[in-house]
Formats: structure tokens, sequence, C-alpha cells
């Protein structure tokens, strides 16, 4: 659930070489079109004219940057390009990337996978992304430069978020994209005070409010409850990898690496 928050206010600031539409289907991003060469090799065509944040302009050189960094350790976004060996430049316009195995659903893995700008991340040090794990700080933790709509004004993280509009991004001439200046999300982790906020003009909106509270939201002739369906699966598995299961009193083995305890 927190990265989901996260995508969308990540996704404000950094574009994707691909993206989904108002009905979650394919549609072009920084990438206008895409093709398959061969059963390992797929080259997409990508967008003229774009800048970064800080008036830089987006290359192919850029793309094959954020490509492999997102492939380097310790960067925890290899999983998303999972088959994924390589990518180079091919012109000016064209992107290539390697497989190791044939992918029909390539495009898919670039959606959500931000554009960073070479020459900023090795300006500020970050060619290699943070170690998460280790809680390690680097320069991009609190601060970014990508190609979308939306710019990072200020970030104090758990407190605000602060994006401002990119007036040079490429995709407002379009309908969808709407008129707002400046956003605010504010973190309050207290549902009653969120709603509070809500309820006495502080904030404007609330995001997934807790489902006990929706039928007095929408008693509030003030506010506007909007609802529709979610996209994502939920599922249980069984703790195969310890050799003890945690949090069982079954001391020194695992039933789960039981097959017959699976498939009772």
């Amino acid at each position: 659930l927190a990265l989901l928050y996260h995508s969308r206010v990540a996704f404000q600031v950094y574009d994707s070489l691909v993206n989904r539409d108002e009905n979650f289907a394919r549609e072009p991003s920084l990438a206008v079109s895409w093709s398959q060469v061969d059963p390992k090799t797929w080259r997409f065509k990508l967008r003229q004219g774009v800048k970064f944040h800080d008036g830089t302009p987006f290359t192919v050189d850029d793309a094959v940057f954020s490509v492999q960094r997102a492939l380097t350790p310790p960067s925890q976004r290899a999983f998303q390009l999972k088959g994924v060996v390589g990518a180079r430049k091919i012109d000016e316009q064209t992107l290539e990337i390697q497989l190791e195995a044939p992918d029909a659903v390539l495009p898919d893995k670039f959606i959500n996978l931000p554009m960073m700008s070479k020459a900023w991340s090795q300006a500020n040090r970050v060619e290699i992304a943070q170690d998460f794990n280790g809680k390690q700080e680097t320069y991009a933790v609190r601060n970014a430069n990508g190609t979308g709509p939306y710019r990072l004004e200020r970030y104090e993280p758990d407190i605000r978020t602060v994006l401002k509009k990119n007036p040079r991004w490429w995709g407002w001439s379009e309908k969808r994209s709407g008129n707002v200046d400046e956003v605010v999300w504010l973190s309050i982790k207290s549902d009653a005070t969120r709603l509070a906020a809500l309820i006495s003009g502080e904030v404007d909106m609330v995001l997934d409010p807790p489902i006990p509270d929706v039928a007095r939201l929408r008693a509030e002739s003030a506010l506007t409850v909007m609802q529709g369906p979610d996209l994502g699966q939920q599922y249980l598995v069984f703790d195969m990898a310890r050799d003890e299961l945690e949090g069982s009193d079954v001391k020194g083995r695992n039933p789960f690496k039981d097959i017959r305890v699976r498939r009772a």
C-alpha cells in the first residue's frame, strides 16, 4: 500500500517510456512507438523535444542510463525488468532492449520505470541507486529531476510534499491533463484527524478513507465521495523459505516444507 501512495506522487514528477490510459490500455509516453526486431530484441522510438525539469533535453542516452541503473544492484527495480540483459542507443531517436529470452509483454515492464537524467545523476553522484535496505540516504532521495507534469518543489518526509506545475511538459495539450498548478500532499497518519481536516476544509481531498467512515462522508453535503473499481490482487502463500516457521509453536522445523501439510 505504501508503494501505491509513493507512486501516485513519484509518477507526477517522472515519466516512463510507456503508460496506461484511463481504460488501463497501454499507451505511448516518452516512447511514441515500439516494435519487436527479433525474438530477443525490441526497439523503442522516443519522443522528441522533451526536457527535464532543469531544462536539459531528454535523450536516448538518458533512457539507456535509466534502464542500466534499474538493473544495477542495489537497485530494487531489477525485478521489474526480469529478462532484460541490456540497453543501447541505435540513433538519436531509437533505444534498443536486449533480452535473454523472448518476451511478448516487454513494453508493460517499462510502465512505471522512471526515466532519469544521466548528467544530473552524475553531477549529484547518484548514478547508482541508493541501498534502501541499508537505509542509505543519497541526493536522489530528497531531490528529483524528471520530465513529468509536476516538479518537486519541497519534500519533508512524513510531513509534506509540494509539487508545482511543469509548464514545459509535453502532455498538457491533452484534455485529461487538467489545470492544477500546485499540489500539497500532507502526511496525516490518524484516520480521525485526516477526516476532520477534510470536513473542516483544511484539506481538499483524502485518498482511500476508512470503509466504516464512507457513509458519514456521503452525508456531508459539502463533500463528494468518488468510488470506482480497483486493480490489484491479494493472496496467501506458504512460507517455505525458513527452516523453522516463524511465530509457530512447532520448533526446529517448518511444517510447510512437507507437501502433505500444504495439501492438507
